[in-house]
């Protein structure tokens, strides 16, 4: 069967690999000159360094997108932890740890809260009490967790104010690129029980080791082609044609038409909306699109004439750096003239407004007062980039579809469908997977 795959992201490229294993002609159609969507990198000239668009971390627990990496072949251009370990420093300097200890699960962050620094023992005591809370419940998520921030579930479970800034939203910014107050509680639930309740080990981190593109991107297109597949890039997609229930074939922008015998969506759901005809953006699960909304992300990299951090990543609590990585480190780069460092911010509110020079000038004193070894480091260069729909708001009452669509031979993919994981690598890949299965199951 021919495929046609809208849009060469995380998720088109899972979707094509494995139609393309299962035996399918596939071809993925792509609007800008490269893919990987919202995961690619890029090659800066000044550094002479492949830069990611923004920084991907994975985890343990993320098993789709691990296999993903072993089927393409680059698992081994990673930096993985066996457990977690991840330093939290404030905004002067404070620093603490959490690390999962070697003890059975539910006792093995307990001694990390216990030594956690950035907490009063009230809190400890409010956190602790939560996660007992989640332990006991584990797995039996009601229909109403749906409908209810994370915020409301924390203040209902006794978590102060406080207690939500500075250890829950610690927690779920970076997976769900919003804070408690405008996550859902299902999936701030599931993302916590996952990490933390289901495996000792499960939290583990991994970040890439070289650029985005190296790691996945390339070699998914490169497996794809070997396949008989293609990639065609500078291909924007206009309008999708619909006759009798199916889709009919594909407008890109030049005015070319192309056919196939089925097609995958893998755009984010407000670039699909508009290309479908307005008859149909109403019908099954095309109406529920409408209401997500994308959410940004804004990375800083900055490159030092010294070394200014002596670990891989770290987060920071009370503080508007959130996550820095060590881009030299974790790709095991010799770190003695110097290091490339990456501030990463999820949810950005106001930040992502900010002038490339004014997200400098306000990020930069901050790291300085937090790492002191910055403090007499020479910023050789700095770079901005910012991606204004990274994600999607994973917002109470938000039904996420599953492949299938109205339209018979049309079928989505993309870190917002109902996966159950918030928009990561792992949901890109996973509803990739599921696209797949789905369309060759119903032989569309």
């Amino acid at each position: 069967m021919r495929v046609g795959i809208i849009g060469a992201g995380l998720a088109g490229l899972s979707a094509g690999l494995e139609l393309a294993d299962r035996g399918h002609e596939v071809e993925l159609i792509e609007r800008r000159p490269w893919a990987g969507g919202s995961t690619y990198s890029f090659h800066d000239q000044e550094s002479g360094e492949e830069v990611d668009n923004g920084q991907h971390v994975f985890m343990r627990c993320t098993t789709a997108y691990v296999a993903f990496l072993e089927r393409v072949g680059t698992l081994g251009l990673s930096y993985r932890q066996r457990r977690l370990q991840v330093p939290v420093i404030d905004g002067d300097g404070r620093r603490s740890e959490l690390r999962a200890a070697t003890l059975p699960l539910g006792l093995h962050l307990a001694p990390a809260l216990l030594r956690y620094r950035h907490l009063g023992w009230r809190q400890k005591a409010q956190v602790a009490r939560a996660f007992v809370e989640l332990r006991v419940r584990r797995g039996t998520c009601g229909a109403r967790l749906g409908d209810m921030t994370f915020e409301a579930w924390l203040r209902a479970h006794g978590q102060s104010p406080d207690t939500i800034r500075a250890f829950w939203d610690f927690l779920v910014i970076p997976t769900l690129n919003c804070r408690a107050q405008r996550a859902s509680a299902r999936q701030a639930l599931f993302v916590i029980e996952e990490g933390f309740q289901r495996n000792p080990g499960a939290a583990a981190l991994g970040v890439a080791a070289v650029g985005l593109s190296t790691l996945h991107v390339d070699p998914a297109v490169r497996a794809i082609e070997a396949r008989g597949g293609a990639l065609t890039t500078r291909a924007p997609v206009e309008r999708i044609e619909v006759e009798d229930g199916r889709v009919a074939g594909l407008v890109l922008g030049d005015g070319a038409r192309r056919t196939f015998d089925a097609y995958v969506s893998a755009l984010a759901p407000w670039r699909l909306l508009p290309l479908l005809p307005a008859g149909v953006r109403d019908e099954g699960v095309f109406g529920d699109l409408a209401a997500f909304e994308p959410a940004a992300i804004v990375n800083l990299h900055l490159w030092f004439d010294r070394p200014v951090m002596d670990v891989a990543f770290a987060a920071f609590v009370r503080s508007e750096l959130q996550w820095v990585f060590n881009r030299s480190r974790a790709g095991g780069e010799d770190e003695a003239d110097g290091q490339h460092l990456v501030i990463s911010i999820s949810a950005p509110g106001e930040l992502f407004a900010l002038t490339r020079e004014a997200l400098r000038d306000r990020l930069l004193p901050q790291l300085r007062r937090a790492l002191p070894a910055s403090r007499e480091a020479v910023l050789r260069r700095y770079t901005v980039v910012k991606e204004p729909e990274a994600t999607f708001v994973p917002a109470p009452r938000l039904r996420r579809p599953g492949p299938r669509t109205a339209l018979a031979n049309l079928y989505l993919a993309g870190a917002y469908t109902d996966t159950g994981w918030p928009a990561t690598m792992e949901s890109a890949v996973r509803s990739g997977l599921a696209a797949a299965a789905a369309l060759d199951e119903d032989g569309a």
